[in-house]
């Protein structure tokens, strides 16, 4: 019987830029100080801007590359924890919210990616999640994946092979979606995954995709159905615009105009991937 997973096992795989100083850390573990915990820091900076650690638990990568998911490739490229949290540096994490990890892999070590829940800072859901814990994630699940609900298991995704691709995510030509890439991606190599009904992470409100003009979020969806659809990309397609449609916000006479953006971000991942 594999021997369970500790505390110590979790390592948090922290997503930033152009720090200097780590006390951007202190806000984000509210209940107990940063340096109690096992972080890997990956800094995205230049040169004259560097980042240092005092503390033998929190190793700092200052990286010179632009890109989120070439920030989380580093991270996981140089994890030592068994368990890792991917995160950014605008998150609170919940009072024990790593027991809450381990507990969770200790329940489905099988699963190579297990997704909490995350809440805002006043303490509502983040988006609508299932009661109970689940054994396999849906493509709905896969596709609403975040990366601050995420844990992994890193024995199963180092066998698996699957990185972030850096097409998508902040600072690249498809700045989002990276998430329910990797979700995919892990799912169609056979890896399982889960859902864990425990809060382990806080938030504002509001993402970066929320704030996003609907034209340039459809740009980015047609290269993300392209990518993970493949063939049936129309019909992924179609169920959005539906799904818009029926919120009111995409009027009927629009409706070619976003097929069009979509169709835009569909050709710049297909000349990209050649």
């Amino acid at each position: 019987m594999a021997e369970a997973f500790k505390k110590s096992d979790v390592e948090i795989l922290v997503a930033t830029m152009h720090r200097d100083t780590l006390d951007f850390l202190v806000p984000m573990f509210p209940f107990q100080p940063f340096y109690n915990y096992n972080i890997l820091v990956i800094n995205q900076t230049s040169g004259h801007k560097l980042l240092t650690s005092v503390h033998p638990s929190v190793r700092v990568i200052n990286s010179f590359e632009v890109g989120l998911s070439k920030s989380r490739n580093l991270a996981l490229e140089n994890t030592t924890g068994k368990l890792a949290m991917l995160t950014d540096d605008d998150v609170a994490f919940t009072e024990n919210f790593d027991v809450k990890i381990t507990d969770g892999f200790n329940c489905f070590p099988q699963m190579a990616l297990l997704r909490f829940k995350a809440a805002t800072f006043e303490g509502n859901p983040f988006q609508k999640y299932a009661l109970s814990a689940k054994n396999s994630l849906n493509v709905i699940d896969r596709l609403l994946v975040m990366s601050i609900e995420i844990g992994l298991n890193m024995q199963l995704i180092r066998e698996s092979g699957v990185m972030f691709d850096t097409n998508f995510g902040l600072g690249s030509t498809f700045p989002l979606s990276e998430e329910p890439v990797f979700a995919s991606d892990l799912y169609n190599a056979g890896y399982k995954m889960g859902y864990i009904p425990q809060v382990i992470a806080t938030h504002k409100a509001l993402l970066d995709s929320v704030v996003m003009p609907l034209e340039e979020s459809y740009r980015i969806k047609g290269a993300f159905f392209k990518r993970v659809f493949k063939s049936k990309y129309a019909l992924w397609l179609g169920i959005q615009l539906l799904h818009h449609l029926k919120h009111n916000e995409i009027k009927p006479k629009q409706l070619l105009s976003f097929i069009k953006y979509a169709q835009r971000g569909r050709q710049q991942y297909l000349q990209i991937s050649k």
